[in-house]
């Protein structure tokens, strides 16, 4: 089962990563460049719960980023019910993922797979 949801998630992940790259109309200041060391990324999943002021609030505080890259995301995450918010290593990206839920939104972890062996 496990199994499972770990190959569906990395499905998703790589839809994700497909369409972050595929967007080129996008304001280059809500993309982020990977530089092939992220280990982790963390998405955040829309939900009927938590308010779009609520979701920006939450990335600005807690990711760092600037307002305008957060209301991209949110706008992303309303419209395509989820976005990678942030990537990077294991131990930040755990930190971030328990302070994010603290908030009341919905995410998640996942492990980036490589292919550049």
């Amino acid at each position: 089962m496990w199994l499972l949801i770990s190959v569906f998630l990395s499905i998703i992940v790589i839809y994700l990563l497909n369409r972050l790259v595929q967007q080129t109309s996008e304001p280059i200041l809500s993309r982020k460049v990977f530089t092939g060391i992220e280990t982790h990324a963390l998405i955040v999943i829309d939900d009927e719960i938590s308010s779009m002021e609520t979701v920006v609030n939450t990335l600005v505080r807690f990711i760092g980023i600037s307002e305008k890259q957060a209301i991209n995301l949110m706008l992303r995450i309303h419209k395509e019910g989820m976005a990678i918010v942030w990537t990077g290593d294991r131990n930040s990206a755990e930190q971030y993922l328990t302070e994010i839920q603290r908030a009341r939104l919905q995410c998640f972890l996942t492990e980036i797979v490589s292919n550049n062996y």
